[in-house]
């Protein structure tokens, strides 16, 4: 994490107040306009690669080169956005005069002049009567009565001036021209532009959301978004100790702010400044109070269920008449949680954010006590107790792809003898701390879901540890203390290594299956390179699913992946949104159906002579 740009994204960025955004940046975007352009067919070209009319006013024959935007990070209200006007070669005729008599003419060479159209983001809402709104269902598979679909589209109905900031006009002094034939070359702009909008190129995508809670439907993203507002985020360089704002940089990004399960939307839209997201490219963010609080902590609390070591009755028996001597018995049992009385979504198996480790949950079971006395019948009774206390630790790798989680049990484990209920000597003790840790990591991002694997562990790394502190005290054991110690102690490490490896099974599957991640964009773009930030937003690079530039290489995509793209033949514009038909969110984790047992163990005890 050496360079500026990857100190800021992963030391600085927040996405708050906001659930999900999405970042485009200008470089993004303006290359999705050029493999828009290059796909138009080259016979017959639509307006984005030809424009030839006859006006009134004069004549245009121009060839065009693909259409780009500045985005404005400097300017407090509109406009947002600069649609530029690319003319490759070609010519405009105008009148020079506005005298119906006068038929004089002025040609101009308007090869690599630019316009700009000072423009704002607009959207509407697609009646579902309307041919798209049936494409769409189609293709992201959400229902009607479920989401509505709105059109983004750039917006120049109020757009009454013209501003020069962006314009160029090759060699001509174009503020020394008559009225006349600015207003002409206006003229042809405008009509350019309304024919554009007719054919659909002003379109920078469509964006699917909730219209209202539907628990009755099955086709929801897990974190369907139900508002989406747009905004233009400036980018600072994180190299530079007074960083300027800079309208038209290639790095500043258009941004969908979204807000989940109906959250109420910020009173004032916008998205405040805190690190660089974008260097040039897309991401793809989750706000981390989502990503944990509501969604990953809540299934991984089935972990510690499965995870906690509950002792059962411990054995104690009296043999009045022992052929070998030794009067008592004593042993461990206990059981995994499994089984217990508490849910998996029970508050008690809720993990709590760490004060001292950034980045890190803990969870810290009750500690579990069962003591059991038995009398020799006189004077001598022998007393065996056990307490058990689980805890796991959860977190995540700043700036990586990592999730470790650890758990510890501590048995304690007693044996004393007593005279008339005052201690015969020293009691046998053991405390046995077995300690066990897993790592997974996010895997995959690909049609929209999100999914972990196992991190393979070191080939010299035990998965499973186990210390023990013991002391035979005034007991005297059978097989002997040491091989009480380790016989006791590997067994109950042996036990819960088995149950957590099978824990973790089902936690991977869970992850697999209706518990993964979807993204909101499922089939829009193409996701790589997860990871997490110091605050645990889920960050994703992103970049557009569709036809990459003709130099450079290909994308495979998913076979039957929902595509909703605007390279697409009948979609036009290069920003496309949508979610994709899912089952319902699944918030309980699925313990392995394991069958209730008690792992036990008795050896004969006696006092010391």
């Amino acid at each position: 994490m050496s360079d500026a740009f990857t100190r800021s994204l992963i030391g600085k960025t927040d996405p708050s107040p906001y659930d999900q955004v999405i970042f485009l940046s200008q470089e993004m975007i303006n290359k999705a306009f050029h493999n828009m352009w290059a796909l138009t067919p080259k016979k017959n070209p639509p307006p984005l690669r030809e424009f030839k009319k006859s006006y009134r006013t004069g004549d245009i024959d121009i060839k065009l080169d693909p259409p780009t935007i500045n985005l404005m990070v400097t300017t407090k209200q509109d406009p947002q956005l600069y649609f530029m006007l690319n003319m490759k070669s070609g010519t405009i005729e105008t009148y020079v005069s506005s005298d119906p008599a006068d038929d004089t003419k002025k040609k101009f060479d308007v090869t690599g002049w630019k316009f700009g159209f000072s423009v704002k983001l607009a959207s509407k809402t697609v009646p579902k009567n309307d041919a798209k709104f049936s494409a769409a269902v189609t293709q992201a598979g959400f229902s009607p009565d479920t989401y509505s679909l709105a059109q983004l589209y750039l917006d120049v109905s109020s757009s009454t001036k013209n501003t020069e900031q962006y314009n160029s006009y090759g060699s001509y002094d174009w503020k020394s021209e008559t009225p006349e034939t600015k207003a002409a070359f206006m003229g042809f702009c405008q009509n350019w532009w309304n024919i554009m909008s007719e054919s659909n190129c002003t379109i920078i995508g469509y964006s699917v959301q909730a219209k209202k809670p539907d628990t009755t439907k099955v086709d929801t993203a897990t974190f369907r978004p139900t508002s989406i507002d747009y905004f233009v985020y400036p980018w600072k360089d994180p190299d530079s100790y007074s960083p300027q704002l800079t309208d038209g940089s290639p790095k500043n990004a258009l941004c969908y702010l979204m807000m989940s399960d109906f959250t109420k939307q910020p009173d004032r839209i916008g998205l405040e400044y805190s690190g660089t997201f974008v260097n040039g490219g897309g991401l793809y963010i989750m706000n981390s109070d989502i990503f944990w609080g509501k969604w990953l902590l809540p299934l991984l609390q089935g972990l510690n269920k499965g995870a906690e070591i509950i002792p059962d009755e411990p054995t104690n028996e009296y043999f009045p008449n022992p052929s070998d001597g030794y009067h008592w018995a004593a042993g461990m049992c206990y059981h995994v949680g499994v089984s217990g009385s508490h849910g998996t979504t029970d508050p008690y198996y809720a993990f709590t954010k760490s004060n001292w480790s950034p980045g890190t949950w803990t969870w810290s079971g009750k500690q579990r006590k069962w003591s059991k006395t038995v009398s020799d019948g006189s004077h001598t009774t022998h007393v065996v107790s056990q307490t058990s206390t689980t805890s796991t630790e959860l977190s995540f790798d700043q700036g990586g792809q990592g999730v470790t989680l650890k758990g510890k049990t501590v048995f304690d484990f007693n044996v004393q003898f007593n005279w008339d209920n005052s201690p015969m000597g020293k009691p046998s003790h053991l405390t046995i701390t077995s300690e066990w840790h897993f790592k997974m990591a996010v895997s995959r991002v690909d049609d929209g879901d999100l999914q972990f694997a196992r991190v393979k562990q070191p080939t010299d790394e035990k998965p499973c540890t186990v210390t023990v502190v013991a002391d035979p005290g005034d007991v005297t054991w059978k097989s002997g203390f040491e091989s009480i110690k380790h016989n006791f102690s590997d067994t109950l490490n042996s036990y819960i290594d088995e149950d957590t490896h099978e824990i973790q099974n089902a936690l991977l599957r869970s992850l697999k299956g209706q518990d993964r991640l979807f993204l909101p964009a499922s089939g829009t773009f193409l996701m790589k390179d997860p990871k997490f930030n110091n605050r645990g937003d889920l960050l994703v690079t992103v970049s557009y699913n569709g036809a990459e530039p003709p130099d450079a290489p290909k994308h495979s995509t998913t076979q039957n992946a929902k595509l909703f793209m605007a390279s697409k033949p009948g979609i036009h514009g290069p920003v496309s949104f949508n979610v994709q038909g899912l089952p319902p969110r699944i918030k309980e984790m699925k313990l392995p159906k394991l069958a209730v047992r008690t792992s036990e163990i008795s050896i004969r005890v006696s006092a010391a002579a």
